[in-house]
């Protein structure tokens, strides 16, 4: 099942969907009623990170939810040992198994309809979905929350939609500093990242000039998926002895990250995974909108331009065709980088 098909037709499909998704439900009622509510989270790795990050700061464990998410974030919940489905594989067993079942059904998808109808479908009797205002099926929710699609950080709309849908007594979350997990014990990584998106993908030079003003003297890493390795093992080699281009497996990159003394990346789920574990975080932003998925870690920063008035344009984590050439590529560090103070971002 090819996602970015089933959000092109999203808007036609969701209604017809979300009517048969309530009819498979209503089927299966007479199942045993899960005790655990069901997440539903579409999307990247970064968006099911931040809304781990927004559990945690209210002081819930997300290991104590069911997630149904998409494959492409699956490293992450078998990193977090989170109990998991992929609606994009298996789809038709995986919805099957899950029907009926839930009393509590969390859709957190921002936009796109079809994730509810998954929630409808996995609906016990008598129990209730919560979405946000602003997805295109909100009207098949139990209840809705408001969403700021533009200015809002992502773990404090997620942090409303989580405190409707489970009752709790939490004042209304505010931005956060992430503190490390652990202290500083290895080097700092750079993660390369946004390759694969039109918005996102610098140049090798580009890359190297920003390292190289980032890192000063310092020796440091560089990490990347496995698509981008040869990329990374590029700009690896014209830093000689002071760079290391490393592979491992997702779990294992984790932790280095962890024990990092900082991480220079792309707004990607290298940042996120830095900011889970409150690395601080060097931040590159382009067309993606800094206010919504800044890093939360103590110390971090951001490089972006600040003089064009067509940037941010992504909403919804979709970017426009661009008229301009991606003028928001053209970074340079000593001139575009900012220190993040909470609140004045």
């Amino acid at each position: 099942m090819k996602v970015s098909l089933l959000k092109k037709f999203d808007s036609i499909l969701c209604p017809p969907c979300c009517i048969l998704g309530q009819a498979l439900g209503t089927l299966f009622h007479d199942r045993t009623s899960s005790d655990r509510p069901l997440i539903v989270r579409p999307g990247g790795l970064g968006d099911l990170i931040v809304l781990c990050i927004s559990l945690e700061e209210l002081g819930l464990d997300p290991r104590n939810f069911h997630w149904m998410i998409e494959k492409r974030s699956k490293d992450w919940a078998d990193h977090l040992s989170l109990d998991y489905s992929c609606y994009d594989a298996n789809s038709f067993a995986n919805l099957w198994k899950l029907a009926g079942r839930f009393s509590i059904v969390i859709n957190s998808e921002q936009h796109f309809g079809l994730s509810q109808a998954a929630a409808v479908v996995a609906l016990a009797r008598q129990g209730k979905t919560f979405t946000f205002s602003t997805n295109r099926a909100a009207g098949w929710a139990s209840k809705t929350v408001p969403y700021d699609p533009l200015n809002t950080h992502e773990t404090i709309e997620f942090g409303h939609l989580l405190i409707q849908a489970l009752g709790l007594k939490n004042p209304a979350p505010q931005i956060i500093s992430r503190r490390r997990k652990t202290p500083p014990t290895a080097k700092p990584v750079v993660g390369i990242g946004g390759l694969q998106a039109d918005s996102r993908s610098l140049s090798e030079d580009r890359w190297f000039r920003l390292i190289l003003d980032w890192a000063g003297d310092r020796k440091f890493q560089i990490a990347s998926s496995p698509a981008d390795a040869p990329f990374a093992r590029r700009l690896a080699e014209r830093f000689q002895t002071r760079a290391e281009a490393i592979r491992l497996p997702f779990s294992d990159l984790c932790r280095v990250i962890e024990a990092a003394e900082e991480v220079f990346t792309m707004d990607s789920g290298f940042m996120h995974v830095a900011s889970y574990y409150g690395v601080p975080v060097t931040a590159l932003f382009t067309s993606g909108r800094y206010k919504k998925w800044l890093p939360l870690s103590a110390g971090s920063a951001l490089v972006k331009r600040s003089d064009l008035t067509c940037q941010p344009c992504a909403l919804f984590g979709q970017v426009p065709p661009c008229p301009y050439q991606y003028a928001c590529k053209e970074l340079d560090f000593s001139t575009h980088k900012i220190n993040i103070r909470r609140g004045t971002l």
